[in-house]
């Protein structure tokens, strides 16, 4: 990255001063302050400070106050946002667990969250009071959470303002069924760059033996809404989920990687069988196409292999990538391999190996070590502009 050097707006008069009186003395002509930079040019050359290193706009905060207030000033950060449109990765959230005989989980992790930027806004502590708590879903500036309290009950953290909200109970009892949810943001033609205060959507879809329902919690209405439909018996795992325009797809892990495409504008369902039936040992993520098609991940071997989803006129998947990791990452043993998620609109794969968590971006190809190695976790990206003057405050645990 090519480095920026910007001119400090205002001189210090003593010290001019003293250099003037100097060179009096010596029959030299005094020296003159450095000439101030006009307002638009600082404006331009703040604007193009890389939002994926946070430390050069709070550096350049720091200069003088003009600065200061103009990048905490709203419409400078709305240009901002525009200029730079994809939103940066700040960490990602990830559920952590002990195995211990039998596959069982010997011990229960609170979620934590992993920073992938510095400065960070989050407290490698915050989610410590928070044993039990499962992360659902990460989308548009909001965490939710799946909260064992009476059946379990759910909460909508928005990490950017410190806000919790629990939500009204579900028409269904969660504790006993086999559920998935996603959390987005529900007004039309948003950009989702600064939208996290905004009214917002929880999608349910719980799973028995009778079929499936969906329900579905719209903020500004304050209530549930259910739909029923058939088809599908367990969800699995809780994996994180993919939106793409109105359609929300699903990993049914435990039935041999089938996905579960749930429209909300019909309110329907429908199964989608994946590209080659594989065991869950490299794991496997979906992951949104620049095309609007669907995408997917998964490792086989050392190998990161990515597929699309055909248009809708034609059936199945195209394999149209293959990734040597043997070169890219480190690791011990290739069986230790697994894609644990992705960071939807930008183009990045989470892949954890016996040697740590890495993330590959796939147009670049550039390779980082985010994280240390756990037993067995996912993966779930929080993405959100960071600029001096947000207030990011992490304390959901309070909610009760």
């Amino acid at each position: 990255m090519q480095s920026l050097y910007l001119a400090v707006p205002h001189a210090n008069p003593r010290l001019c001063s003293h250099r003037s009186a100097a060179a009096d003395k010596r029959g030299m002509a005094p020296l003159c302050p450095p000439p101030e930079l006009v307002d638009d040019t600082v404006t331009d050359i703040l604007l193009r400070l890389s939002p994926d290193e946070p430390v050069c706009l709070f550096r350049a905060s720091l200069v003088c106050k003009p600065w200061r207030r103009l990048l905490t000033d709203a419409a400078f950060l709305c240009r901002y946002h525009a200029f730079h449109r994809a939103l940066p990765l700040l960490g990602f959230l990830h559920k952590q667990q002990d195995i211990g005989v039998g596959y069982l989980p010997r011990f229960v992790y609170p979620p934590r969250f992993v920073p992938t930027i510095t400065p960070t806004p989050f407290s490698k502590c915050a989610l410590d009071g928070c044993a039990g708590w499962s992360v659902l879903d990460c989308r548009h500036g909001r965490v939710l959470f799946g909260v064992p309290v009476d059946g379990t009950s759910l909460v909508i953290w928005d990490p950017i303002t410190g806000k919790q909200q629990q939500l009204p109970k579900p028409p269904v009892h969660l504790g006993g069924h086999s559920y998935n949810a996603a959390v987005l943001c529900v007004v039309r033609g948003c950009d989702h760059l600064h939208c996290h205060g905004g009214p917002f959507l929880v999608v349910v879809v719980v799973c028995g033996y009778v079929g499936m329902q969906s329900h579905l919690y719209y903020s500004e209405a304050g209530a549930w809404n259910s739909y029923a439909d058939v088809g599908l018996e367990y969800l699995g795992h809780r994996e994180p989920s993919v939106l793409i325009g109105d359609d929300v797809y699903f990993i049914n892990i435990l039935r041999w990687h089938t996905i579960l495409k749930y429209n909300l504008g019909k309110n329907c369902s429908s199964i989608i069988q994946p590209p080659v039936v594989h065991n869950n040992d490299g794991g496997i993520a979906l992951m949104p196409m620049e095309d609007g098609l669907l995408g997917l991940a998964y490792v086989l071997h050392s190998k990161l292999c990515l597929w699309s989803r055909n248009p809708e006129e034609v059936a199945g998947w195209v394999e149209f990538r293959t990734i040597e990791l043997e070169a890219l990452i480190p690791f011990k043993s290739s069986f230790s391999i697994k894609v644990v998620g992705s960071a939807e609109g930008i183009g990045i794969i989470f892949v954890t190996t016996d040697v740590g968590v890495f993330t590959i971006e796939l147009k670049s190809g550039q390779v980082r070590k985010v994280g240390k190695h756990w037993e067995c976790f996912t993966v779930f990206p929080f993405m959100s502009f960071y600029t001096p003057g947000t207030v990011i405050t992490i304390e959901p645990a309070e909610v009760y």
